[in-house]
């Protein structure tokens, strides 16, 4: 397990452990034991005995070891043994009552009336699913962009594979979108955007196992059988409404500045003139337009004198 503490942003990404899925070990190893010595014995007893009546018992005993051997290696690896490789989990159904088992990564015994299919097999890699929320806080909108990194969780492998992923993430994204609505709702759109690693936090809180109960499944996992590997908000930002009005609140704030400076005056006294009507509305503009017109002009300036520039040297390189 590690931990990024500066932006409050926690991976519980552990490898898949079969001691993680739940089912009797025992009767399914003493069930290969057995099943293994019949599959040999069987066959080296009856080849043993019909070779011993007509004095070859010897010889009639290790024809039916080989026997004996051959039914093993068909029946064993189909029948008596799940091999998985690692980051998969497989899950058998007993032909009796329809009991799903799971297993996880590596080679178990199991029951010879455990029915094996290839949909059985079902990875256990990270899947990773970015979107987007918007909350409304007083005064304002905000937009999060939630990154969420799952997998199936192999402990409750027979809960999960009876959800598709549609509905997973659905879900994960209601809980998501009305936990940090609780949380947002009720605050300022600053205090959300300075505020986002005590958010991430929350979140890993709310939907991550802790290193003191990761033996113990959490609501989410056992409802949907899926664990949260990683959840963080990479970004907060104003709805782009919202976005255009702080623009344009900018950027009448800067053309003030701007005439402000013109007139040799502070932006304050700028405003008390204009709230007094010595300074229009009209002379606004004109002095604005003024200050547009000297930008311009200074910009073609730059561009005469750099073309000049460029001639001289041209000039100077021809009559070299």
């Amino acid at each position: 397990m590690a931990a990024i503490a500066n932006i409050g942003y926690r991976v519980d990404l552990r490898k898949p452990d079969d001691s993680q899925a739940d089912r009797d070990r025992f009767s399914r190893w003493l069930s290969f034991i057995v099943c293994t010595i019949v599959m040999y014995a069987v066959p080296t007893w009856l080849l043993w005995y019909w070779g011993s009546l007509i004095g070859h018992s010897t010889i009639g005993g290790l024809i039916g070891f080989g026997i004996g051997g051959y039914f093993a290696s068909a029946i064993i690896p189909d029948h008596l043994l799940i091999n998985n490789p690692e980051w998969t989990g497989y899950v058998t159904q007993s032909m009796f009552g329809g009991e799903m088992v799971p297993y996880g990564p590596g080679l178990h015994p199991s029951h010879f009336w455990e029915e094996r299919t290839k949909v059985g097999n079902y990875p256990l890699d990270v899947i990773t699913r970015s979107f987007l929320t918007e909350i409304t806080t007083p005064g304002s909108r905000i937009v999060v962009r939630i990154e969420y990194e799952y997998a199936l969780s192999l402990r409750n492998l027979t809960t999960a594979i009876g959800v598709d992923q549609s509905t997973i993430e659905g879900g994960l994204i209601g809980f998501i979108q009305s936990f940090l609505i609780s949380k947002c709702s009720v605050r300022s759109a600053e205090w959300a955007r300075s505020n986002v690693d005590a958010l991430n936090q929350a979140l890993a809180a709310e939907f991550m196992s802790t290193e003191v109960n990761r033996r113990k499944p959490g609501n989410f996992e056992k409802s949907y059988g899926f664990v949260t590997v990683g959840i963080v908000i990479s970004g907060i930002a104003f709805a782009a409404g919202v976005q255009d009005a702080l623009n344009a609140v900018d950027e009448a704030q800067s053309d003030r500045k701007i005439v402000a400076a013109l007139y040799g005056i502070t932006v304050e006294e700028l405003n008390a003139k204009m709230a007094s009507k010595e300074i229009s509305q009209e002379d606004f503009v004109k002095m604005l337009d003024r200050a547009m017109t000297m930008a311009k002009e200074a910009t073609m300036n730059v561009s005469v004198v750099e073309g000049n520039a460029a001639a001289v040297l041209v000039d100077g390189g021809n009559k070299s």
